[in-house]
């Protein structure tokens, strides 16, 4: 067997792993914002979850049934706070009904609310 270098560890850029353009983002209508973060929060959660992105099941289950608990979680939070350059609560991200809403609060917040908080049953931006 042959070894070969270690793949360079090096995190790709925002172009390469499909994270929405900060500009594009504000620019959009909140339909447009969300079709956009709905394909970078497919795309981070099949990451995570080691699935195909259009795999990921966004409209009809919990983050937690989806397989996202605390590490996941947090990993998803560091990496959405970095790309996208929001304040995102672990505490809400894991109590999202669903990825979808999860979705819809990012496009909230990027359109000017600043954080996420809990109402009800459902996650605000």
């Amino acid at each position: 067997m042959t070894l070969t270098p270690q793949a360079d560890r090096t995190r790709p850029s925002a172009h390469q792993t499909g994270v929405p353009d900060r500009a594009a983002l504000a620019a959009a209508d909140h339909s447009e914002r969300k079709s956009m973060l709905d394909t970078y929060v497919r795309h981070e959660l099949g990451r995570i979850l080691g699935i195909a992105p259009q795999s990921v099941d966004t409209t009809g289950r919990p983050m937690y049934s989806l397989g996202i608990g605390s590490i996941a979680g947090l990993e998803l939070q560091y990496r959405m706070e970095a790309d996208l350059q929001v304040e995102l609560n672990l505490q809400m991200l894991l109590l999202a009904n669903s990825a979808a809403e999860l979705v819809d609060c990012l496009a909230g917040q990027l359109g000017g609310a600043r954080t996420l908080r809990r109402s009800g049953s459902r996650v605000m931006a």
